[in-house]
């Protein structure tokens, strides 16, 4: 535990500070993040397939090219040109040619199987575009007005409304389980999640992350009856990122369970690897970015 709390306070002393500042050394720690959350999950399919000896090496390099080009297009190239779908199309194109470039090389690599193709692309998925998206999320810049109320979903104050929910859920969720935990989540995953602790998480977690919107400014409002709608839907869209951050652990918790492995890596004592620490942040954060834009989309209509 005590290395735990140190490992914790050490990552809180590097992130936060590049979270403010931003720019380019928050892009350089994101991309390196997601390479070596790539090389944890190639290790983790290596360890069922030999014939991944070779291309565990390559596809954390693709990941960190996949990684920059989804900051870049949604950033820089949004700045020049703020056409969302024309500028996904670079993006395309970087993830297809990842895709064969993995595959061509495992084609040509002895007892390789389609399931090493298709790990390789879990790989680019899951630690390419969804770090990449969680990445852009504090580099969004406010996103306008409706007729009712005022967005200011940006950089810092987003990011810290995504931590809080993340972190009340995590916290509610394991302390109601503990205490009151009768119904088991998914036993065959996690045995020790249980369905009132996901109840309980999804709650606090939502409360919290709409007292975060207002406390931070994220959403302002000119009247009582509006701060209440507002609040209504804010409850909603926190309680899906609570879901959300739920079901990325089970992801990962189904990832380690299936092979076989307890943490995916030991670059943070006391917490494992990078996909142990940040796995409900990389799934509630993809989805987080997607929900801003969609709002966006619909201000601009």
């Amino acid at each position: 535990m005590k290395t735990r709390i140190i490992t914790g306070l050490v990552l809180m002393a590097i992130i936060v500070p590049l979270v403010v500042i931003a720019g380019i050394p928050f892009l350089i720690l994101g991309i390196v993040l997601s390479m070596i959350a790539s090389f944890e999950m190639m290790n983790m399919f290596y360890t069922k397939s030999e014939s991944l000896k070779k291309v565990r090496f390559v596809v954390p390099i693709l990941t960190g090219i996949l990684t920059f080009m989804v900051w870049y297009v949604n950033v820089a190239l949004a700045a020049e040109n703020p056409s969302v779908f024309a500028n996904q199309f670079w993006l395309v194109v970087v993830f297809l040619s990842c895709i064969v470039i993995i595959t061509t090389i495992l084609i040509f690599t002895n007892h390789s199987t389609a399931y090493d193709i298709a790990n390789s692309i879990m790989a680019l998925c899951y630690t390419g575009l969804l770090i990449g998206y969680v990445i852009s999320i504090r580099y969004l810049k406010p996103i306008g007005t409706s007729e009712y109320f005022e967005t200011n979903f940006w950089g810092g104050r987003t990011i810290a409304y995504l931590f809080i929910i993340v972190v009340f859920t995590d916290t509610f969720a394991y302390f109601f389980g503990c205490k009151f935990g009768k119904h088991k989540l998914c036993p065959e995953i996690s045995p020790k999640k249980s369905v009132e602790g996901a109840i309980a998480g999804a709650v606090f977690g939502s409360l919290a992350g709409v007292a975060s919107a207002f406390i931070m400014n994220i959403i302002k409002v000119d009247n009582f009856k509006t701060a209440i709608i507002t609040a209504i839907a804010i409850f909603v869209i926190s309680m899906f990122l609570s879901i959300m951050a739920q079901v990325g652990d089970l992801v990962a918790s189904k990832f380690k369970r299936t092979y076989e492995i307890k943490d995916f890596g030991k670059i943070f004592p006391g917490h494992g690897g990078v996909l142990d620490r940040f796995d409900s942040m990389i799934w509630a954060g993809a989805c987080l970015y997607i929900i801003t834009q969609i709002i966006q989309l619909g201000l601009l209509s």
